[in-house]
């Protein structure tokens, strides 16, 4: 995909200016995740539970880092189409979000669009960009633990 790069003047604020950097990528994401029929965050959600296995919703909010309340937004339609299961485990009444089969075909039919918008921003950004890029927003994460 052959997108042109438009360099726009930044804020005076460096939140406005990640803001709309991270909307923008995401934006951007979505595009080309279109064909799989998932947003990115539908993917990360999904990725998540692929590799780490069936997690209670506080560790899943704990791992990817949303608001409790922001997770159970985003797994609803996931769960409405069969993407994902939650069920609550006993004696704690835990709520356990588990992948699906059908949420596992849903990623594999996904990765090769991820992994294009991988290497699209791979080509944007040089490798010294992407590893301050990375450094940089390891720190900011951390502003909030």
């Amino acid at each position: 995909m052959e997108k042109k790069t438009i360099l726009k003047q930044p804020s005076l604020c460096h939140c406005t200016n990640m803001r709309r950097s991270s909307r923008a990528v995401t934006q951007f994401y979505d595009e080309m995740l279109r064909p799989s029929g998932l947003k990115v965050t539908q993917y990360s959600l999904l990725n998540h539970l692929r590799r780490l296995g069936p997690l209670t919703m506080n560790e899943l909010s704990k791992v990817i880092r949303l608001e409790r309340t922001t997770l159970v937004r985003n797994l609803k339609p996931l769960e409405k189409i069969g993407l994902v299961k939650i069920t609550v485990e006993n004696p704690s009444h835990a709520r356990l979000v588990h992948l699906t089969e059908k949420g596992l075909n849903s990623l594999e039919k996904a990765i090769p669009y991820w992994n294009q918008a991988q290497k699209h921003l791979n080509e944007l950004l040089t490798n010294e960009e992407i590893r301050v890029f990375k450094g940089v927003l390891q720190k900011l994460e951390s502003i909030s633990q």
